[in-house]
Formats: C-alpha cells, structure tokens, sequence
C-alpha cells in the first residue's frame, strides 16, 4: 500500500505510526484510571487521542470486511470475513460501530471500529483498541433502508410476500450491550422507509389492497418512548409511489411521484402539507431521493441528474435548482458531517462542493477521478466526523481521495492493494456537531 501526500507543509499531524502510538497512549492510560488512589486532578482530566479515524472497506476478492488505520497509511487493523453478497457500509450514530446490511442475505451485522469515549464519571476517556466482530445480528426480511435520526440508526425491512415490513431501531449503548433498542412489525410488506425526529418515528404505510406497486402511499406517525412504539395518526395526505425520506430539525419529508409531502415537526399534532412538483422538473421524473442536515433549513431533493434546493417553509418559490454543467450525470451526493458542505460527485470525475450558508454557492470544483466511462464503478464517499474531511474511493484504479472540505484542497491519495468497494468512516466524533440526517 503506498501514499502520495499532497497536504500543505503546516500540516500538524505525522501520517505514519501515530495509530500504534495512540493505542499505547490508549493503555497507559487506562491503566491510570482504574483503582487509583492520587489526588492529581490531571488524572480526572478528559483523556483525548489524536486520531483521524478509520475507514472500512469491503474486499471484493477476499470477500471481506477490512478496517484501515487512517493516521497510518491506511494499513489494514482488521479484517472480517463474509458470507453472502457484498454489503452496503454504514456507520451506528456516534460512529463507532459499523453497520453491515446484506440485503439479500436477510442479514444486518455489526463490527466495532475501536474507537470510542467512556464516560468515567468525573471525566471523559478515548480508547483505541482493535476492531471486533459483534455478535449481535439482525436477521428479518430484507433490511433496505437505513438512516440516523434523534441518536439512533434505524433500519426499515421491506418484507416479501411472505413477511411484513419492520423497523429496528439501536443506539451505540444498545449495540455495546449486544442488542437492539426497540422494533415495531408493520401490517404488510413494502419498499418502505422510517425516520425519527422529535421523539417521534414518521414511517410508510402501504394498504393490502394496493397490488400494482409494493412502494407505500401514506405515512404514519407512532410515539417513541421507553423503548416502545404508540400508534398516534395515520395521515390522510397520500404521497403515491413514496420512496425517499429526510428529516431536520424543522420537518420530515418524502418523495412522492406527485411532489414532496413535508411533516412540520413544531406545529401542534405534526400537520402535513404537500409540495408540488418542481416546474423545472424533466418529463416523466420525479423526486426519489432527499437528503438533509439539522444544521441546514433546507434540503435537496434529487431526481435524475437534476438537484432542487427544498425550502420547505417557505410561503411561495419552495425550489431552487442547484444545477450541474450541462451533460454531467450526478454520481452521488450528499452533506458532511457538519452540515457546512453540501458535495455533487459528477461522472465527469468532479467533485463539486457548495456551501449551503452562502445561499449554495459552488465554493469549489476538484478533479478527483477520470470522466466515468458506462462500465466504470462509481465511487463511494464517506464523511469524516471529527475533521472537515471527505475520503473517495475510486474502485477503477483501487485509491482513496482525501479531501480537504474546508480548503477545498486534495490532501493526499493512498493506494489500496486489494479491490474494494463500499465506504464509511468511524472514529471519534467532534461533539460540537451533529451527524448528516441524509437517506
């Protein structure tokens, strides 16, 4: 595995050797905290490490899960063997568990990045450890969607003929205890979806009757407290063919095939408004995609290659289109962690970064990869939790792209030596954040 490093000279962090430094800092550490009788105040002090974090991804040829140290050279700590197909990669809501959805295989598993911050009571203590397999598995009917919302993961099961859809919420607490936090079965199946805000979990309903399409067409709204789900409304407002769901701290919100249906999260008993469709909106499209941030009033709703700023509250103009270069086909997108990024990936090989807060100004335009020809992989992207980075994995030619979101800089490429695909970023957290609520 090699590393190009094109970071600027005052960079104050070394690339090499400082995971095995964190791990052996890590365990002086611990073993001054446990037992001792001193009265050193530096003892009761928040113990940080200096860590970047970890990226995990999946091996295609070993059929495997590895975790990669980031502050040192992306060497492999860990690696987890799969059976069944290759997953799609997600990280638990504090970010130090990773969630493995195989879809196919009915199988939702989880691994233990390592990285993680106990609370001893009168201080806060970092750990650096090696990364572990859980033993907890989720095991229903075709676990699809997954999202974060009010600290939680949430993962909504499409079911079949044969099994109802269902949803399973966890926290990071729960997941360290060996087990989920709460799950509510739903009457039928569905290509669903669930979101929590505001203590409450939003979650698609779909009629029996309806046979043409397994997609819902209404949304439902239960109580969440004490581990346990209350039905409260099934709302009269019809979103049809609803696929795609995002929360902030102002509204939830689906794509319907007629417009986008809104759940304002501060009026009295949650009341439901619908959007129309955007006038600019391309001919037999519609919005199937969201994806937001709590730090951001507005969201983007994505259909095709076309991208409409949602501000859901407002009294006219609800959409403004945030519009790539005539003939660029969207890749993937989405908010970094602190909701001050909002980045297009281009099959032109750009990355495109706007700033929400300066009226979605394009801050930056990176050449990250070669222009996408039909039989290339896409790239995956992860967001860093704790710096303004984004990693891209370029599965054509086997690198991952740090990117610098703050400078809008390329701060160094490393080379894999095995095939990968998938990508997610786990460590500790900047606490004065919060985590992307994108679907």
């Amino acid at each position: 595995m090699t590393i190009q490093d094109n970071s600027k000279a005052e960079r104050n962090w070394a690339l090499s050797g400082r995971s095995s430094m964190a791990i052996a800092f890590s365990a002086i550490l611990i073993a001054g905290c446990g037992g001792s009788s001193s009265d050193d105040d530096d003892s009761h002090e928040h113990t940080d490490i200096d860590t970047a974090g970890r990226l995990a991804l999946f091996d295609t040829d070993a059929n495997a899960v590895k975790v990669l140290d980031i502050d040192d050279n992306g060497q492999t700590l860990a690696t987890f063997e799969l059976t069944g197909e290759a997953p799609r990669l997600f990280s638990s809501p504090d970010s130090r568990y990773g969630v493995v959805i195989q879809r196919g295989d009915d199988l939702v598993s989880f691994f233990d990045s390592g990285l993680y911050t106990e609370d001893h009571g009168d201080h806060m203590h970092d750990y650096a450890e090696t990364p572990t397999m859980l033993n907890l598995t989720l095991n229903d009917n075709r676990p699809t969607h997954y999202s974060l919302g009010d600290d939680r993961g949430i993962v909504f099961f499409d079911g079949s003929d044969a099994a109802s859809s269902k949803v399973t919420v966890f926290t990071d607490e729960s997941l360290g205890g060996g087990t989920a936090e709460a799950s509510l079965d739903l009457d039928n199946n569905m290509h669903g979806v669930a979101k929590l805000a505001d203590s409450k979990l939003f979650v698609t309903y779909r009629d029996a009757s309806v046979t043409d399409t397994t997609l819902p067409s209404q949304v439902e709204r239960y109580d969440f407290a004490n581990g346990a789900f209350a039905f409260e409304e099934r709302y009269s407002e019809t979103c049809p063919r609803l696929h795609g769901a995002a929360a902030n701290d102002h509204v939830v919100a689906f794509g319907c095939s007629d417009g986008v249906l809104v759940i304002d999260l501060h009026g009295v008993s949650y009341p439901a408004t619908k959007l129309g469709n955007p006038d600019t909106l391309e001919d037999g499209s519609r919005i199937g995609t969201l994806a937001s941030h709590h730090n951001v009033e507005e969201m983007v709703g994505i259909a095709g290659d076309q991208l409409f700023v949602i501000d859901a509250e407002a009294a006219t103009d609800n959409y403004s289109e945030l519009a790539l270069e005539d003939g660029v086909g969207r890749i993937a997108q989405g908010f970094d962690a602190h909701g001050e990024v909002f980045y297009v990936m281009g099959d032109d090989g750009k990355l495109r970064i706007f700033h929400p807060s300066d009226e979605w100004a394009l801050a930056a335009t990176l050449d990250i990869t070669p222009p996408l020809a039909e039989t290339d992989a896409a790239p995956a992207i992860a967001q860093s939790a704790s710096e303004d980075r984004l990693f891209v994995l370029n599965p054509n030619d086997q690198t991952i792209i740090e990117i610098d979101t703050h400078d809008g800089d390329i701060v160094r490429t490393i080379t894999l030596d095995f095939a990968a695909s998938g990508l997610v970023w786990l460590g500790l957290p900047d606490h004065d954040h919060d985590h992307d609520h994108e679907e």
